[in-house]
Protein backbone atom coordinates (compact mmCIF):
# COMPACT_ATOMS: atom_id res chain seq x y z
CA UNK A 1 0.00 0.00 0.00
CA UNK A 2 1.16 3.32 -0.47
CA UNK A 3 2.11 4.79 2.73
CA UNK A 4 0.73 8.35 1.42
CA UNK A 5 -2.60 7.28 0.13
CA UNK A 6 -3.17 5.57 3.74
CA UNK A 7 -2.73 9.11 4.99
CA UNK A 8 -4.61 10.42 2.57
CA UNK A 9 -7.68 8.26 3.72
CA UNK A 10 -7.11 9.62 7.45
CA UNK A 11 -6.13 13.01 6.61
CA UNK A 12 -9.00 15.08 8.64
CA UNK A 13 -7.30 13.36 11.43
CA UNK A 14 -3.72 13.99 10.41
CA UNK A 15 -2.21 17.19 12.55
CA UNK A 16 -1.13 20.29 10.13
CA UNK A 17 2.57 19.74 9.40
CA UNK A 18 1.43 16.20 8.58
CA UNK A 19 -1.14 17.22 5.99
CA UNK A 20 0.94 19.03 4.26
CA UNK A 21 3.31 16.57 3.46
CA UNK A 22 0.56 14.34 2.15
CA UNK A 23 -0.49 17.17 -0.13
CA UNK A 24 2.98 17.62 -1.01
CA UNK A 25 3.75 13.84 -1.69
CA UNK A 26 0.51 14.10 -3.98
CA UNK A 27 1.79 17.57 -5.87
CA UNK A 28 5.34 16.51 -6.44
CA UNK A 29 4.37 13.06 -8.17
CA UNK A 30 2.05 14.59 -9.89
CA UNK A 31 3.89 17.36 -11.18
CA UNK A 32 6.60 14.65 -11.97
CA UNK A 33 4.67 12.46 -14.17
CA UNK A 34 2.61 15.25 -16.00
CA UNK A 35 6.16 16.13 -17.16
CA UNK A 36 6.78 12.38 -18.10
CA UNK A 37 3.23 12.30 -20.09
CA UNK A 38 4.05 15.24 -21.72
CA UNK A 39 7.45 14.32 -23.13
CA UNK A 40 5.80 11.09 -24.14
CA UNK A 41 2.77 13.03 -26.30
CA UNK A 42 6.11 15.23 -27.62
CA UNK A 43 7.40 12.56 -28.58
CA UNK A 44 4.42 10.36 -29.84
CA UNK A 45 4.70 7.88 -27.85
CA UNK A 46 1.63 8.58 -25.73
CA UNK A 47 -1.83 9.37 -26.52
CA UNK A 48 -4.32 11.22 -24.38
CA UNK A 49 -7.30 13.68 -24.10
CA UNK A 50 -6.82 17.22 -22.31
CA UNK A 51 -3.58 18.49 -20.09
CA UNK A 52 -0.21 16.62 -19.02
CA UNK A 53 -1.30 17.50 -15.46
CA UNK A 54 -4.90 16.28 -15.39
CA UNK A 55 -3.89 12.91 -16.94
CA UNK A 56 -1.17 12.79 -14.12
CA UNK A 57 -4.04 13.43 -11.80
CA UNK A 58 -6.37 10.95 -13.04
CA UNK A 59 -2.96 7.94 -13.59
CA UNK A 60 -2.59 8.54 -9.36
CA UNK A 61 -6.02 9.08 -8.75
CA UNK A 62 -6.59 5.91 -10.75
CA UNK A 63 -3.27 3.97 -9.13
CA UNK A 64 -4.65 5.17 -5.22
CA UNK A 65 -7.77 4.12 -5.91
CA UNK A 66 -7.14 0.50 -7.41
CA UNK A 67 -4.56 0.00 -4.29
CA UNK A 68 -7.52 0.59 -2.00
CA UNK A 69 -10.37 -1.69 -3.83
CA UNK A 70 -7.38 -4.24 -3.98
CA UNK A 71 -6.90 -4.15 -0.89
CA UNK A 72 -10.65 -5.29 -0.21
CA UNK A 73 -11.02 -7.70 -3.18
CA UNK A 74 -8.36 -9.79 -4.54
CA UNK A 75 -5.22 -8.36 -3.39
CA UNK A 76 -2.36 -7.66 -6.26
CA UNK A 77 -3.87 -9.82 -9.13
CA UNK A 78 -6.99 -7.30 -9.03
CA UNK A 79 -4.41 -3.96 -8.45
CA UNK A 80 -2.18 -4.78 -11.36
CA UNK A 81 -5.12 -5.73 -13.97
CA UNK A 82 -6.43 -2.14 -13.11
CA UNK A 83 -2.82 -0.50 -13.19
CA UNK A 84 -2.05 -2.56 -16.64
CA UNK A 85 -5.38 -1.56 -18.14
CA UNK A 86 -5.22 2.34 -17.03
CA UNK A 87 -1.75 3.05 -18.36
CA UNK A 88 -2.05 1.09 -21.00
CA UNK A 89 -5.13 2.93 -22.28
CA UNK A 90 -2.55 6.22 -22.37
CA UNK A 91 -0.09 4.11 -25.08
CA UNK A 92 -3.22 3.54 -27.53
CA UNK A 93 -2.41 -0.04 -27.25
CA UNK A 94 -4.98 -2.54 -28.92
CA UNK A 95 -7.72 -3.67 -26.27
CA UNK A 96 -6.05 -1.78 -23.77
CA UNK A 97 -3.59 -4.31 -23.10
CA UNK A 98 -0.03 -3.37 -22.29
CA UNK A 99 3.05 -5.27 -23.35
CA UNK A 100 5.79 -5.82 -20.58
CA UNK A 101 8.21 -5.21 -23.31
CA UNK A 102 7.08 -1.87 -24.66
CA UNK A 103 5.27 -0.87 -21.51
CA UNK A 104 5.27 3.36 -21.52
CA UNK A 105 5.83 3.79 -17.83
CA UNK A 106 8.48 0.87 -17.34
CA UNK A 107 9.96 0.73 -20.70
CA UNK A 108 12.43 -2.13 -21.64
CA UNK A 109 12.21 -5.15 -20.44
CA UNK A 110 9.22 -4.70 -17.64
CA UNK A 111 11.56 -2.89 -14.92
CA UNK A 112 9.96 0.61 -13.35
CA UNK A 113 11.09 3.82 -14.77
CA UNK A 114 13.19 5.27 -11.78
CA UNK A 115 12.40 9.56 -11.22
Amino acid sequence: MCLCGMLAAEYETLPGPMREAVVRFFDVNEAWLGKVLAQGRREGNLTFAGSAKEAARLIIGGLEGAMLVARAQGGVARFRATAERLIASFAGTPAGIASPRSHPIRGEGGRSARR
